[in-house]
């Protein structure tokens, strides 16, 4: 019949864990105690096998009628449940620090305490008789028998902190690499269960190469100062899944000093490397954005200085009378000058309000039906001095069958006239840029760009379409210029009028841009769809 005794001042409380005790089992022998001490000279006589602890008593609070308890001899190992409230974790930490057993909320939950309170019985009952037979075969065993015995004692006295619900690897071995003792989360780490572990050599739980690493290290702690710790090492489960641990070691020492056993602590740190990992990642993103951006704004400061010194340059010349008496045909062509530069720095500036508008989500898309064959050509036109300044001729493939599609002609009209103009510029002399109007299998719209250029490579890809980056290449053999809007602007853009923009591209064949509107926006039988 289970002994079990009940301390609580408050008569209601003690009142309700004395009805919880009675109820764990039939037969059930209960005493309450108001007063902590009292309860621990009548345990001192008559050892209890549960003892439940409320957690308030201003005579003598709980944790220290705790403590008190356990100085107790014949009570030191007897389970002891402690109340506390819902989330007090420095109270629950220094129940468990006194030597509480389980530490349960309260209010609590009857079938857990029935639970939790029959299995700490079922514990210390099958504690009792362990003890009972060890005392039986120790007084026939021979003198080495008891020796052995001792030495036997002392290891499972120095094991007995070792809680075996702790969330990390726990392991015991000896000098030999043969396992003493390993907990239940270990072992199932290896798809074990821990008396499966016992007198196992360790190469032959941990596989033979994390085994030697565990040897070795073992060898260091025996010969070195008795620790290692604070090592972290990769470790392969049962599943075959690498997680990082942090790792200690320490000897244990008999009382001659010698150590005889060595217990290794690894605590799984892998989900705090990944987020060391992705810091690091930020971190360094975080650096090349500011740095791409810094650079974006030095270009975007040359650019606007070149038209803006070009302007500024010819107005007072012409206000200033620098280039002589004033004279119609020479003035008419530094007015030229004046306003195609100022022409370019509208351009400019338009292309970053365009961006700007993208990025707040405040550019709108006024659709209706455009043909894309007539916009094509009219870029073409567009772009013809560019394109024989730059000596690249022009090629356009169109198919007659090819609808008109549902869109924002104007923006369409841009991305063209982007994706045109970089060709071009990215073209050699002698070189041609080749458009191509298609309808594809899946009914959608292809208007494909293809330059006669270098191409980008594939891990530059990103840079080209970054709206704050710019492939940079020779100063001298590759002069390109310009802020490198033009592609991530025309993405921009694409995505507001429900199209995409695909880049095919390999260092050293020239790169081929398609603008593509989905079946949806194409308009049929003299309809919109879409």
């Amino acid at each position: 019949m289970p002994f079990i005794v009940v301390i609580d001042d408050r008569p209601a409380k003690r009142r309700q864990y004395l009805e919880l005790a009675a109820s764990i089992e039939a037969d059930v022998n209960i005493e309450g105690f108001a007063n902590p001490r009292a309860a621990i000279e009548a345990s001192s006589d008559m050892p209890p096998d549960l003892v439940i602890v409320g957690r308030t008593m201003p005579a003598l609070n709980g944790v220290r009628a705790i403590r008190r308890f356990r100085r107790i001899p014949e009570c030191e190992n007897i389970p002891v449940i402690y109340f506390v409230e819902p989330n007090d974790l420095r109270l629950r930490f220094r129940a468990l620090e006194a030597g509480a057993s389980d530490v349960l909320d309260d209010p609590v939950d009857p079938g857990e305490f029935h639970l939790r309170a029959r299995n700490l019985l079922t514990a210390w009952a099958n504690i009792k008789k362990t003890q009972m037979r060890g005392e039986l075969l120790e007084r026939s065993l021979t003198a080495k028998e008891r020796r052995y015995r001792r030495d036997l004692r002392a290891t499972r006295n120095s094991l007995r902190g070792i809680v075996d619900t702790v969330p990390a690897m726990v392991s015991v071995s000896d000098r030999d690499g043969n396992y003493v003792f390993v907990n239940q989360y270990m072992a199932s780490f290896y798809g074990k269960r821990p008396e499966e572990t016992m007198g196992v050599p360790v190469a032959d739980i941990l596989g033979k190469t994390q085994g030697e690493r565990e040897i070795s290290a073992n060898r260091e702690v025996i010969k070195g100062a008795g620790t290692l710790s604070g090592y972290e090492e990769d470790i392969t489960d049962a599943q075959g899944m690498i997680r990082t641990f942090l790792s200690t070691k320490s000897a244990l020492r008999d009382d001659a000093n010698r150590i005889v056993n060595i217990i290794t602590v690894s605590q799984d740190i892998t989900f705090r490397k990944w987020v060391e990992a992705e810091l690091r990642e930020a971190k360094t993103a975080a650096e090349s954005a500011s740095r791409v951006k810094t650079e974006f704004l030095a270009n975007v400061s040359h650019e606007l200085r070149t038209p803006l010194n070009a302007i500024i340059g010819f107005a007072e010349g012409m206000s200033g009378n620098l280039f002589g008496e004033p004279d119609i045909g020479r003035y008419s062509e530094y007015a030229g000058h004046i306003s195609e530069s100022a022409r370019h720095l509208k351009a400019i500036i338009d292309d970053i309000l365009d961006i700007a508008s993208i990025e707040g989500g405040g550019l709108d898309v006024m659709e209706s039906e455009a043909d894309s064959a007539t916009i094509v050509w009219e870029m073409v036109a567009a772009l013809e001095d560019q394109a024989t300044q730059a000596q690249v001729e022009i090629h356009v493939e169109s198919s007659e069958l090819v609808l008109p599609v549902k869109t924002d002609a104007e923006r369409f009209a841009q991305i063209l006239k982007n994706l045109m103009s970089n060709a071009i510029k990215f073209s050699p002399e002698g070189g041609d840029v080749r458009i191509k109007i298609s309808e594809m299998p899946d009914g959608s719209v292809r208007i494909s760009v293809k330059d006669s250029g270098a191409g980008i490579a594939t891990e530059d890809l990103p840079l080209a379409t970054d709206r704050f980056g710019q492939l940079v290449g020779d100063p001298m053999s590759d002069p390109i210029g310009g802020m490198g809007l033009g592609l991530p602007l025309s993405i921009g853009l694409a995505e507001l009028l429900g199209a995409r923009v695909d880049i095919d591209s390999q260092k050293g064949t020239g790169t081929t841009v398609s603008l593509i509107f989905p079946p949806e926006k194409l308009v049929r039988r003299g309809r919109m769809t879409g």
